[in-house]
């Protein structure tokens, strides 16, 4: 028997049992409100360069506020006439209605709020529903996939009041249950921000350090050193550190299996799923085989990007990258060297910004500047960004699987 064709669902907190009821959306809503096409220069007024955050379809992600995203601010006489009647609560539902539509958060304090464009809240009844249900239904699989289906629009979906209005949505009677699942995921959310603050920090602390541990322009030494290297960092081209080629300039024809083949869009990982034949790349590649050790980076399009190759097996790669045999330098510390501000700035210079997409040739490749120091404080830190990197990864990693257990406990704890 499907449980849940029967209004049960697959996972259920112990000690609740019976169907769960399905109601029109609208019955659990005391009132909408909808403030969408109101504006500051309607009232007469404008906003400001500070006061009360406004809420939209900006700054209202999936399950939270965005406090960073570029938003307004209203001072208190807009705020006064804007909201007066209708003053948002703590943890009152706020719901996207197009670009995007169907992102759900919470107002997250007792802070003053203005609601502002493509952006709704609910007020509940609270008889039948709670708050945190509400949030969690709102972003299950089977809610947002019948919000799709009512939604209109062309590239820019949207859904109004009156498709709302044909939401019917099923949730348990007995507001307890609905207490225990919201808490339950308003704690895995916490956990998510959590592993997401934390991410973001390391993703902080790396920038600044690469800022810090390679020379800036003019200088020959950088701002943090590890102890007991003092000598100063000597300029050369990385046409004198490494020998540098192109990919194919020919799109090849593609296989089911084979030689991994790679673009810039294969970047960040290296991984892909087109593959060419093992006679099309000795053909193509004899002469500039990719090993383990070598540096990958962007050079049409997005450029300037590097990955070091850490998997010894072949790769072939198109013409959007550059391909870097360093020569004696040590490799973890020259793809850090290639992200580091100042190389990065010796890189733009050298773009050809007129093309389009813009790129950077390969003889202007071997001319990009880049300061080195002695080859033992080159290992030292090309092994310490190598570490980071690899937390990070680990920290995106947790938050990945995070997400995918959400996902998962939503599907099996709604019908």
């Amino acid at each position: 028997m499907d449980n849940k064709k029967n209004g049960i669902p697959k996972l259920r907190f112990p000690g609740f049992t019976g169907a769960w009821e399905q109601r029109k959306f609208f019955d659990n809503i005391e009132k909408v409100i909808d403030f969408r096409g109101r504006t500051p220069k309607k009232l007469g007024m404008e906003w400001s360069a500070e006061g009360y955050t406004a809420l939209s379809a900006l700054n209202v992600k999936d399950g939270y506020i965005d406090f960073t995203a570029d938003v307004h601010y209203a001072n208190q006489d807009l705020y006064d006439k804007w909201m007066a009647g209708n003053e948002l609560y703590k943890g009152q539902v706020l719901f996207t209605t197009e670009a995007p539509m169907g992102n759900v958060a919470q107002v997250p304090d007792n802070r003053k709020y203005v609601l502002s464009q493509r952006t709704i809240a609910f007020n509940v009844d609270k008889t039948k529903v709670t708050n945190d249900f509400l949030a969690v239904l709102l972003r299950s699989q089977n809610v947002q996939h019948t919000l799709k289906s009512l939604a209109s629009g062309g590239t820019a979906q949207g859904v109004s009041q009156k498709s709302l209005s044909q939401l019917k949505v099923i949730l348990p009677i007995n507001p307890k249950e609905q207490q225990e699942i919201g808490n339950f995921f308003n704690h895995f959310d916490s956990l998510i921000a959590l592993h997401q603050r934390k991410l973001e920090h390391l993703q902080e602390q790396k920038k600044g350090l690469l800022q810090k541990m390679f020379p800036k322009n003019g200088e020959v030494v950088p701002e943090v050193r590890f102890p007991g290297f003092t000598d100063a960092w000597e300029q050369r081209k990385l046409g004198d550190i490494a020998v540098i080629f192109d990919g194919t300039h020919q799109t090849p024809k593609y296989t089911d299996s084979g030689i991994k083949f790679v673009s810039v869009e294969n970047i960040a990982t290296l991984e892909t799923e087109k593959y060419i034949s093992q006679k099309a790349y000795e053909n193509e590649y004899s002469n500039k085989q990719a090993e383990k050790g070598d540096i990958l980076m962007t050079r049409i399009g997005n450029i300037g990007t590097a990955k070091i190759i850490e998997k010894d097996e072949p790769l072939a790669y198109y013409v959007t990258l550059a391909l870097l045999k360093p020569q004696n330098i040590d490799s973890n510390f020259l793809v850090w060297g290639i992200s580091s501000p100042e190389v990065q700035r010796n890189i733009w210079k050298l773009t050809l910004h007129i093309a389009f997409p813009k790129k950077i040739n390969l003889g202007e490749i071997n001319q990009v500047t880049i300061n080195i120091p002695s080859s033992s404080e080159q290992k030292k830190i090309g092994e310490f960004f190598q570490q980071l990197d690899s937390l990070i990864a680990l920290h995106q990693r947790k938050l990945e699987h995070l997400e995918l257990m959400k996902k998962g406990l939503l599907q099996q704890m709604f019908v």
